[in-house]
């Protein structure tokens, strides 16, 4: 393209791309000037539109960052305030499990409770040792320290100090209840039955022999086959067949520091073993008459203070036996 210019006009020439042919534009000079300045105008737009595009393009950028964050924020504040919430729940709960202990082991909402308030000794429906240690257990187990971001929390401090306020009536009598459980304190057969004392504690001429003799325990004379219960919650630590006392089982309850001797026994109960746990009211043989023995009957024991004691002694009954 070539271009020449006369007085007011402009001259542009035109080539084609192969060169054969010329043509000739002639443009005036404020035509040119227009043009110019209406591109010029374009470019401008084109540049200003661009920018601003930019800086909206930026702004939203920034609005958009600043709302995320927002959301973020508060779905950390709900975060917090669920385990805050989940905190209380646990606190509370932590709160009643005591309060339902401390009713149970005081009688409060059954006919009996374990610490003696209530009616018969001999209700095999009462709870037992296992289902006590497995609540005491629990309860232990519910109670856990509320995080330290949780700690401006009123409500949640308030709960944390009832709890610390409950909490040595709650161990003092979770102590008591421990060594209850494991003090004998109950008829070695398991009832209803016809039964009766058919030898006491202390000095006898034996039955067969003829001869004086310390008898150290209890001779309870009961059906063949009754079922032999453990008078307390321990460990039986000695299963033997003796020449005098037959087929015999001892518990060791460690808490009290005694021990319970069951002799003249037909057979011991299945799956007992050394070193296995029983618990109170659990059966653990029956009524024989094994060893040197006139008859059915069973030999209860009851070791203490180290040494053997009268069982009546350690037999808890409504209305005792003559």
């Amino acid at each position: 393209m070539k271009g020449s210019s006369l007085k007011n006009t402009y001259t542009i020439l035109l080539m084609s791309s192969n060169q054969d042919s010329v043509r000739q534009i002639s443009i005036k000079h404020w035509c040119a000037l227009f043009l110019g300045f209406f591109l010029c105008l374009v470019f401008t737009l084109i540049i200003t539109f661009a920018v601003s595009g930019m800086k909206h393009g930026v702004y939203y950028k920034t609005e958009l960052q600043g709302e995320v964050a927002d959301r973020e924020h508060l779905e950390k504040t709900i975060e917090k305030y669920e385990k805050e919430k989940q905190a209380i729940k646990e606190e509370i709960e932590d709160v009643r499990q005591m309060r339902r202990q401390i009713e149970v082991w005081a009688g409060m909402n059954q006919e009996q409770g374990i610490l003696g308030q209530g009616g018969s000794g001999f209700n095999t429906e009462q709870v037992s040792d296992n289902e006590l240690t497995t609540s005491i257990v629990e309860t232990q187990s519910t109670s856990m320290p509320v995080p330290t971001d949780f700690a401006d929390n009123p409500l949640i401090n308030q709960i944390i100090q009832v709890r610390r306020e409950i909490t040595p009536i709650y161990e003092h009598l979770k102590s008591k209840v421990e060594e209850l459980a494991e003090k004998p304190s109950l008829l070695p057969i398991a009832m209803p039955t016809d039964y009766w004392f058919s030898s006491g504690f202390g000095h006898r001429r034996h039955p067969l022999t003829g001869k004086p003799q310390f008898h150290k325990g209890l001779d309870i004379a009961a059906p063949r086959g009754t079922p032999v219960i453990a008078t307390a919650g321990g460990v039986i630590n000695r299963i033997a067949k003796d020449r005098f006392l037959g087929n015999l089982i001892q518990i060791e309850h460690k808490s009290t520091q005694m021990k319970t001797l069951y002799g003249h026994l037909k057979n011991h109960a299945d799956g007992l073993r050394v070193g296995k746990r029983v618990k109170r009211y659990e059966i653990i043989g029956y009524v024989g008459n094994s060893g040197t023995s006139t008859g059915d009957h069973l030999h209860y024991g009851v070791y203490a203070n180290g040494k053997w004691q009268d069982p009546k002694n350690h037999i808890i009954l409504d209305d005792p036996p003559n």
